[in-house]
């Protein structure tokens, strides 16, 4: 674990000395590390649950059962699918119900306010092409970071 976040780092180095980067690079790659934790979260309890402890001890449900935060519950304990616990909990508003969801729609957020902090840092003046594979190499590093973090760390 530590060797691949020090791999990652390393090789990031030659970018980071350039000064034809995009001036929000460094915002848009700290959205992408904290999307690469949300989905190594997320697939650490998907796949990992039972070898992590800290999902049991934080009271974050098996997925399995899970499912069940966003139907009513009857006083005899039988779920009834299709009666919404809250109004849009199976729908729009489903990631307030489950880990899954939830780390899923904080994933696909930061994601998106990578681009937007991105494209707003790029200015008027045109770059040659392989300084957006460096942008897109850097933001790529900080979002495997950021999933080693919690998928290796963290959950581990």
């Amino acid at each position: 674990m530590k060797t691949i976040l020090i791999i990652l780092s390393i090789a990031t180095i030659p970018f980071t000395g350039a000064s034809q980067l995009n001036k929000n690079i460094w915002k848009a790659s700290t959205f992408q590390f904290f999307a690469g934790a949300a989905d190594g979260a997320n697939q650490a309890y998907l796949f990992h649950y039972s070898n992590s402890d800290k999902f049991e001890k934080w009271g974050i449900r098996p997925n399995d059962e899970a499912w069940k935060n966003k139907w009513v519950v009857d006083p005899s304990g039988q779920v009834r699918v299709g009666t919404e616990r809250f109004w849009l909990s199976s729908r729009s508003l489903v990631f307030l119900t489950d880990f899954h969801h939830g780390t899923r729609f904080v994933k696909h957020r930061l994601t998106e306010a990578s681009m937007l902090s991105y494209a707003f840092g790029h200015g008027i003046k045109t770059k040659r092409w392989y300084w957006y594979l460096a942008d897109t190499a850097i933001m790529f590093s900080a979002r495997s970071i950021g999933f080693a973090f919690t998928y290796e760390g963290v959950f581990r």
